[in-house]
């Protein structure tokens, strides 16, 4: 970002701690150290919502604080690139992940970004709200009978991914965070919304979100595995 929105970066920066405790979570039961059964807690299913949901947001927001979205698209392309060939190595294959989808919709942007900031500012948020509930129903209750429409929000027989996170309904997410993005741009700058603070726990990992996003997991797991020696 060419500007640092504080409380933007602390946003992120509690969205990081959050996943990387969700993570740990998960690790903890791939160790036996929880049960199985703990997937299924209903409190652990909204968190990973709030995270993902939060991610994509906000790098829509960063859609107008960015220098270059297909700069930043390529630079997450290649960082999922890398977390996928991880994936299947360690048998958790991620098939369309939150890092695949991010670079394509700052790619899309990129490219579409004018033509979505068309939709006038008082319907945009309704609109890209609407399509976001109206598309994850159909997303999450529909299911065909070919198996290479999962990018876009529709699974197919034996479809299995440890990340999803379709064009639809998360797109328009993502457009969401644009239209607010565009708004506290065009706020004063001394406005509250612009100059509002967060502490620096915060604002330290939300300003490196991606390289937290490829170390913590295998640091997280590391950890595990050591205390898992240790406790043999």
């Amino acid at each position: 970002m060419s500007e640092r929105v504080r409380w933007l970066d602390g946003w992120r920066g509690l969205v990081c701690w959050l996943m990387m405790g969700y993570h740990l979570f998960f690790d903890c039961i791939m160790f036996g150290w929880l049960p199985g059964s703990a997937t299924q807690w209903w409190p652990m299913f909204i968190l990973q919502r709030f995270i993902v949901l939060s991610f994509i947001f906000l790098s829509g927001v960063s859609a107008h604080f960015t220098r270059s979205n297909l700069r930043r698209g390529l630079l997450t392309f290649g960082a999922g690139a890398v977390v996928v060939a991880a994936s299947y190595v360690v048998d958790a294959p991620i098939r369309c992940g939150v890092l695949q989808f991010l670079a394509c919709a700052m790619v899309l942007y990129h490219f579409a970004g004018r033509q979505v900031e068309k939709v006038p500012d008082a319907l945009a948020p309704w609109l890209w709200a609407a399509l976001y509930l109206v598309t994850r129903i159909i997303s999450y209750t529909t299911f065909v009978s070919v198996t290479w429409l999962y990018p876009l929000g529709l699974r197919g027989p034996g479809f299995v991914s440890y990340d999803w996170v379709p064009l639809f309904p998360n797109i328009f997410m993502f457009f969401l965070g644009g239209w607010f993005g565009k708004r506290l741009m065009a706020a004063p700058a001394d406005s509250r919304l612009r100059t509002m603070g967060a502490p620096g726990w915060l604002t330290w990992p939300g300003q490196r979100t991606l390289i937290i996003y490829m170390l913590h997991q295998p640091v997280l797991y590391g950890a595990c595995w050591l205390v898992s020696r240790f406790l043999a």
